[in-house]
């Protein structure tokens, strides 16, 4: 017998798909960000950057989508990138984070790099802080939605404002998620194009199924 993407719920025991995990404002706020996140990762002067360290196939799937396109994928009930916070049993203290987190420290390229890598930082703090009033509210849905794990959920929520800013300067706090699974991409963006809900919802039940690979 043939299943529909809401059959599926019942395979994933609080997935993004059950009734409540997510709020309207969440998912627009995670839409959001994971639209900056596939602009940011298309300008060529960040093509070296770990931010966006896309294999070459996947970083195709996602130019090949076009803007209208890349908007629906975008529309996914979970961050197309990955939170990871220094590793320990806290973040690092001011000093430390300021001095790792230096915007100089990224690469050069006169007012447009900086620009740049201006633009990188603002995204960091924006999907930090979200993930942050994420984790005080719902924990769980922090941790499938920006990838994190227990321990980092933990960590984040107990994080306060200002270390926030400090800690989205730190170059390794946003990676790529899925960066060589041009199967998945490939699957997303051909549901983006199609733009009908019920195949974009089996691109998502996709993303859920990799979500512990």
């Amino acid at each position: 017998m043939s299943r529909t993407p809401s059959d599926l719920q019942g395979w994933f025991p609080g997935s993004p798909f059950s009734e409540g995990m997510f709020t309207r404002s969440v998912l627009r706020d995670l839409a959001d960000l994971n639209r900056q996140y596939l602009e940011l990762g298309l300008d060529p002067g960040v093509a070296s950057d770990p931010l966006f360290g896309w294999s070459d196939d996947v970083r195709n799937q996602i130019a090949a989508a076009g803007p209208e396109a890349r908007g629906r994928m975008a529309a996914s009930p979970f961050a197309l990138f990955e939170l990871r916070l220094p590793a320990g049993e806290s973040v690092p203290g001011s000093e430390f984070l300021a001095e790792l987190g230096r915007v100089e420290d990224r690469p050069a390229g006169g007012a447009a790099g900086a620009a740049r890598a201006a633009g990188c930082v603002a995204f960091a703090h924006g999907a930090l802080f979200t993930a942050w009033r994420l984790a005080e509210s719902a924990p769980l849905a922090a941790r499938i939605a920006f990838g994190l794990s227990a321990t980092e959920e933990q960590v984040l929520s107990e994080t306060g404002p200002t270390r926030i800013a400090l800690l989205a300067a730190w170059p390794g706090v946003v990676g790529p998620r899925w960066p060589a699974h041009s199967r998945f991409w490939a699957m997303l963006r051909g549901a983006a194009q199609a733009g009908t809900a019920t195949s974009l919802q089996w691109a998502h039940c996709a993303g859920i199924c990799l979500m512990d690979r």
